[in-house]
């Protein structure tokens, strides 16, 4: 007991030293429809166009200013195109509509919209990890597509609900807001955000005395599945194979950046799933077998950090 007390102080004291990584920001606007989702939209733009350069993150923005002839998405294919392959962290956050008819859910764009199958298609050539923030109705079947090792994926919505999700205009409120930090660490972690927004987005429709028209999801184990928000008890969402470890240890400004290269990352991730798999057998092993089995998991966790 008390070897283990010793290396959690050890890993949770480690120090935040690393090279500065390069992360790149892409926010994609869609078609607002009326003026009201247009203003909104832009609000939320500038939330992350402003977070980005505190951050010092590479940032572009498809879907502002006046509409190409062609539409938006020649203009989004050619930037997701020219964007680093294996190079720090590629935030995407899609801000707007979408639709699912029960067969192809796209994304929708001034001009020809996009459907999931074709973000997948142009996100299979990054290597690096991939954060993607689908802030928009009927975006739960992008989750699956988009699903993958070292990604986290994140929609409004489970299925195709299709009504106007409110999660990205509570997303951008938390972003600034110092309840949002769950664990009291004095960072904000995109877990963290994403609950925190969630559960806004819940109040807002029980404020209003109205059914939750959306319930947000997120996959980060790579099983496309993912997990609602809901089922998070604090940080930590039930099931064997739950959701969260990743994006825990993402976080929006660089002065949080995570201490560890990326491959120590991807270790540390598959650490912390067996350590929460162990912690959701608890109940069913001997006390001894279960710190028997913790112990070895610590070590190898402490190593990482140099401990």
């Amino acid at each position: 007991m008390k070897t283990l007390l010793l290396l959690y102080l050890l890993i949770a004291t480690a120090p935040l030293l690393r090279a500065e990584e390069k992360r790149a920001l892409l926010i994609v606007i869609g078609e607002p429809g009326n003026a009201l989702y247009q203003e909104e939209f832009q609000r939320q733009a500038k939330v992350w166009q402003d977070l980005a350069a505190k951050a010092k993150m590479d940032a572009d923005t498809i879907g502002l200013g006046d509409e190409p002839s062609d539409g938006d998405r020649p203009g989004l294919e050619k930037a997701i195109a020219d964007m680093p392959k294996n190079d720090g962290d590629l935030w995407l956050v899609w801000i707007g509509h979408g639709t699912f008819d029960g067969r192809a859910a796209k994304f929708n764009l001034r001009g020809p919209d996009i459907e999931a199958t074709a973000v997948a298609e142009l996100l299979k050539p990054f290597q690096q990890r991939l954060i993607v923030l689908n802030l928009f109705s009927a975006s739960g079947p992008f989750v699956a597509p988009l699903s993958g090792k070292n990604r986290v994926v994140v929609s409004a919505s489970r299925g195709g609900e299709k009504n106007y999700s409110r999660l990205g205009e509570k997303l951008a409120n938390s972003l600034g807001s110092a309840d949002a930090d769950l664990d009291l660490d004095g960072s904000l972690s995109l877990l963290e955000a994403i609950l925190h927004a969630s559960a806004a987005a819940k109040a807002f429709y029980d404020d209003a005395q109205r059914v939750v028209a959306e319930h947000a999801v997120i996959d980060d184990n790579g099983d496309g599945r993912g997990t609602g928000t809901d089922k998070f008890k604090g940080l930590r969402a039930d099931g064997a194979a739950p959701d969260g470890a990743l994006s825990r240890e993402i976080y929006f400004l660089g002065d949080s950046a995570d201490p560890l290269t990326p491959e120590a990352r991807e270790e540390r991730t598959k650490l912390e799933s067996e350590i929460e798999a162990l912690r959701q057998r608890k109940k069913d092993v001997a006390e001894d077998d279960y710190y028997a089995e913790l112990e070895p998991l610590m070590r190898r966790m402490a190593k990482l950090y140099g401990k």
